[in-house]
């Protein structure tokens, strides 16, 4: 019959080296888990604010006509959350009739903000309609 209780106790359990192996291995495997949703959460945050910024460049494309006059000249804003927007509208330069009621003018919104140390901007412009002279 085999004797089960005279192993060597060389050959029980795991040697140091194998566990700092092992620990080693696990550090290694945490580290780029981590890397990977860092990079992700980063990501997702620059998303995120680069769609509140398409979102108050379009009401403030909205805006224009409003309570931001057409003409030739630029507006300038800042919010209270770190965004600044500049307007520019300009007579419209493209074929136009030269008598009626109407006339057009090109208005473009730039959004612009800082994530970490980079300059960020989104800009949108249309061709807005008005009456002739009331700008």
């Amino acid at each position: 019959m085999a004797d089960h209780g005279s192993t060597p106790a060389a050959q029980r359990g795991f040697t140091l080296l194998e566990l700092m192996v092992a620990l080693a291995i696990v550090a290694i495997l945490s580290a780029t888990a981590f890397q990977a949703l860092s990079g992700a959460l980063d990501r997702l945050g620059r998303g995120h604010t680069e769609a509140e910024a398409l979102a108050l460049a379009q009401s403030t494309l909205n805006r224009v006509g409003a309570d931001i006059p057409l003409g030739n000249d630029e507006v300038r804003g800042r919010t209270e959350d770190g965004f600044t927007w500049l307007v520019q509208t300009a007579p419209y330069e493209g074929p136009a009739p030269t008598t009626g009621l109407l006339t057009g003018y090109v208005v473009r919104v730039t959004i612009a903000w800082m994530d970490r140390r980079n300059l960020r901007q989104v800009q949108l412009s249309t061709v807005r309609v008005a009456m002739r002279g009331a700008s």
